[in-house]
């Protein structure tokens, strides 16, 4: 079996640029906006993959869809033969 990646799909990219300007917009630190977003590209690299299942399943969405949770956001993705795609992010108390 290969070794999985983890990627990003446009949408994901563009939920987590939307994050991090909302997060600017609190007058939080660049520095901390970036770390921010990157511990969840570390906890995301670490848990799905090696444990890509581990997310809840989502068949309202697509059989091979998932959702897995960190600090309040959902990470909604698919693991396919060569990667692990997440397809979007949103936080947990907004619609």
């Amino acid at each position: 079996m290969s070794k999985l990646t983890l990627a990003f799909s446009p949408r994901a990219s563009e939920r987590l640029g939307q994050i991090a300007a909302h997060l600017s917009e609190q007058s939080l630190s660049n520095a901390f906006v970036i770390d921010y977003l990157n511990q969840f590209e570390l906890w995301l690299n670490k848990v799905l993959l090696e444990f890509p299942d581990s997310g809840v399943p989502m068949p309202q969405f697509g059989a091979d869809i998932r959702k897995i949770c960190y600090k309040k956001y959902s990470f909604v993705y698919r693991v396919t033969v060569e990667q692990i795609e997440i397809l979007t992010v949103y936080r947990e108390n907004l619609p």
